[in-house]
């Protein structure tokens, strides 16, 4: 896989100022995810990666990214457009295109869950949308670009664990907001962090042992997809992500909510210390996930476009 001069990279990728959005991986971890996935397009999947790479053209706000990227070479040309996309949901937000509600599925996994046994969120609403526009060769053009980043935005959120669970406790009586609203340190001299800012932000602390800052090709070194587990599920595109939700429901239960995580407590109070069991093992769940993440939406999008090029769907014409 190409090494993209980290400069040039981020001059390409910075568009639009960033938003500080409280429910969304970081904009380093979104952009591993793209990379592992047009990486591994580009090894298992070159034709779907040809048809996505023409599809994106489409989107609106491609010239600009274009004109951005224009000093890059043509591979890592390539992989900043899906780095690019997939924190373009996050760039947009609070704008006339955000869908704030499709980052995230959530359910109480902690506590009280008998009291309150429904979802928040509609990430699996904008899976399926966005899905069926991709998956659409009559869907506007412009659309179909769109969906691109969509998909690889929601199916990255979805591997985070308080992306999919929850708590509601004492503390906690309307839900800690996916750990919003709940506060641990990681270490006895750092200040408090909310537990969704925790995982938001935790893989970006293993991205100092990537060489040469390349933290896609070192992820897809140490996590190879034949050592992830859950991507060969059968069913629907729109069923096999139902099925990554369930799964990483299980984590926020296991992991995300269990020893110290468990114990946060709300802003004001004196915020437990993570143990160094629980943030090597958090780090390291991490680094699996984001890899997980990329396969994954590498496999949606080739699902994708795939299902469109075989369609014998035929589309109306327009004016």
């Amino acid at each position: 896989m190409a090494k993209a001069p980290l400069a040039g990279l981020a001059a390409a990728l910075a568009l639009t100022p960033l938003a500080s959005p409280a429910w969304a991986w970081s904009e380093e971890t979104h952009q591993t995810t793209g990379a592992i996935a047009w990486a591994d397009l580009a090894k298992r999947n070159p034709a779907a990666l040809a048809e996505l790479l023409v599809i994106a053209r489409n989107h609106q706000d491609y010239p600009l990214f274009a004109a951005r990227a224009a000093a890059l070479p043509e591979p890592v040309r390539q992989r900043a457009l899906f780095e690019w996309l997939a924190r373009w949901p996050d760039d947009i937000r609070g704008g006339p295109e955000d869908h704030p509600k499709w980052h995230y599925a959530l359910r109480v996994v902690s506590g009280r869950s008998w009291l309150w046994p429904l979802r928040n969120g509609t990430a699996k609403e904008g899976f399926a949308f966005n899905y069926a526009q991709l998956a659409s060769p009559c869907a506007p053009a412009a659309d179909r670009a769109r969906a691109i980043g969509w998909l690889i935005h929601i199916v990255g959120d979805i591997q985070q664990p308080l992306h999919a669970g929850h708590q509601m406790s004492a503390d906690f009586p309307a839900t800690d907001r996916a750990g919003e609203l709940a506060f641990v340190r990681r270490f006895a001299d750092s200040p408090p962090v909310n537990l969704h800012q925790y995982w938001d932000k935790i893989f970006q602390q293993s991205r100092v042992n990537a060489p040469g800052g390349d933290w896609a090709a070192a992820l897809m070194t140490v996590w190879p997809r034949q050592k992830i587990t859950g991507l060969d599920r059968a069913g629907s595109a729109v069923r096999v992500f139902a099925s990554q939700v369930e799964e990483t429901r299980e984590l926020a239960r296991m992991v995300g909510y269990r020893g110290t995580f468990l114990a946060a407590v709300p802003a004001g109070q004196t915020a437990p210390v993570v143990t160094p069991a629980e943030n090597a093992y958090a780090l390291a769940l991490s680094g699996r996930r984001v890899a997980t993440g990329g396969y994954r939406i590498a496999d949606t999008l080739a699902q994708a476009v795939t299902q469109a090029k075989g369609s014998s769907a035929s589309c109306p014409a327009r004016p």
